[in-house]
């Protein structure tokens, strides 16, 4: 069944459970609905500019004609039309780093699943600093007055099951702060000042095994810190075996953020860290 633009445009949430092949048939979709959006809103922005002028124009003519102010409501009305036409484009030109990943991501795991086998997947293109997804506020550490809103989103969160019965969850949540508060300027007037940052990406990768293929791992979990190689912009936060799951978070830095391939190459690197422990358990048990 294709994506429905109206769905799409209502919650910004793709979610599925599917064969691999059937969800990047539908992320190819997604792809050619952000392209025709972003091509439909540059040309509303071209015929906003162009109303704009010609309602400044009659306006300025109504002095001299004043039968012209018929244009002036009408050049109004349809301004605000290609206004309302140019955000409903707006709201569906998402982030392609998105996407992006998450297709590459499944075309890189489709090797090692069975194709008839089904990946829940769920992949939001909401901004992270939507106030639902607000985690908490604190006081700014050094401007008086001023106050941090600190914001999580996970925009991805992918399940499926390997070949070896390994079943993997992949989740991936956007970080974000928003620093705001009261500014004096040159002229003495005091105005509200607001800025939001990213402060990258939190990539949690989770696997369970099975005890009986690859034995003992847990006695490996120092050996996991040493195999788990990263790019050079990504740090390990948190590394945990136990005699069911190996559990890996990572944080990419805000600086690639958004970048698909250091997305990607972060997450290849915690899938083959792992296999890398499990298939040296693997050896050992044998």
């Amino acid at each position: 069944m294709p994506i429905q633009l109206k769905q799409l445009r209502k919650n910004l949430t793709y979610e599925i459970s599917a064969t691999i092949e059937r969800i990047i048939a539908d992320l190819q979709e997604i792809t050619e609905l952000d392209k025709l959006a972003e091509i439909k809103q540059k040309q509303y922005d071209k015929k906003a500019i162009y109303c704009f002028i010609g309602l400044l124009a009659s306006l300025a003519l109504t002095f001299v004609l004043p039968i012209l102010i018929i244009l002036v409501f009408v050049l109004v009305i349809l301004f605000i039309y290609i206004l309302v036409i140019r955000a409903k484009f707006s709201r569906i030109n998402v982030e392609n780093y998105r996407y992006e990943v998450t297709q590459k991501v499944l075309q890189m795991l489709d090797r090692d699943i069975d194709k008839a086998s089904e990946v829940k997947l769920q992949l939001s293109f909401n901004s992270v600093d939507k106030n639902e997804y607000k985690t908490g506020t604190t006081p700014h550490p050094y401007k008086s007055g001023w106050k941090i809103d600190n914001y999580e989103h996970e925009w991805l969160n992918m399940q499926g099951q390997f070949l070896d019965k390994t079943r993997f969850q992949l989740t991936v949540n956007g970080l974000a702060k928003r620093q705001y508060g009261w500014k004096r300027s040159s002229s003495g007037k005091n105005k509200h000042k607001s800025k939001t940052k990213s402060r990258g990406l939190d990539i949690s990768l989770i696997l369970n095994y099975p005890q009986r293929r690859y034995g003992e791992v847990k006695a490996l979990e120092n050996a996991l810190l040493d195999a788990v190689k990263l790019p050079n912009l990504a740090d390990l936060k948190g590394a945990k075996v136990t005699n069911k799951t190996i559990h890996l978070v990572v944080r990419v830095g805000s600086q690639v953020a958004d970048n698909t391939q250091e997305i990607y190459q972060t997450i290849t690197m915690m899938f083959l860290s792992i296999y890398q422990v499990l298939n040296f358990a693997k050896k050992l048990a044998k």
